[in-house]
């Protein structure tokens, strides 16, 4: 086979396990970078679906720390700038921000999981040369 390609898929694979043993941001970070690497995803059809992906994921990301930034202030600071409203009121309000927050961070974080799992998946099945390698030889006795 091919040696640059060969070795293109035996990183893009360290990339890949690594991401199985340990969750961690940079773990999906490099083994998303070891598929693109690898040349094995179609750029031109996937790349407008995940950068719309990743866009949508950080957006919700970014709601999500802005209405817990907003529910905190609420909570602490709204008693005492806003008369209008009932104490209580403003309480709930602003633990009621928190939680969506809160909420809506981790449904925005496996999200953002599931979509590394699955263009692992997609990367995995269009490995070439390390196929025949990794799957398990059936030996005739």
């Amino acid at each position: 086979g091919d040696p640059d390609r060969l070795a293109r898929e035996l990183h893009a694979e360290a990339g890949l396990k690594r991401w199985e043993a340990e969750r961690s941001p940079s773990a999906a970070a490099s083994a998303v970078f070891a598929v693109l690497g690898l040349g094995a995803i179609d750029i031109l059809i996937l790349a407008p679906v995940v950068i719309w992906i990743g866009g949508t994921l950080l957006g919700l990301f970014i709601a999500a720390l802005a209405a817990f930034g907003v529910g905190a202030v609420l909570t602490v600071a709204g008693p005492f700038v806003i008369h209008a409203a009932p104490v209580t009121a403003l309480l709930l309000a602003g633990l009621g921000l928190v939680a969506a927050a809160a909420s809506l961070g981790a449904l925005a974080t496996l999200g953002a999981i599931g979509c590394t799992h699955a263009l692992v998946w997609y990367g995995r099945l269009h490995l070439r040369l390390l196929r025949p390698a990794l799957e398990p030889h059936g030996i005739a006795a």
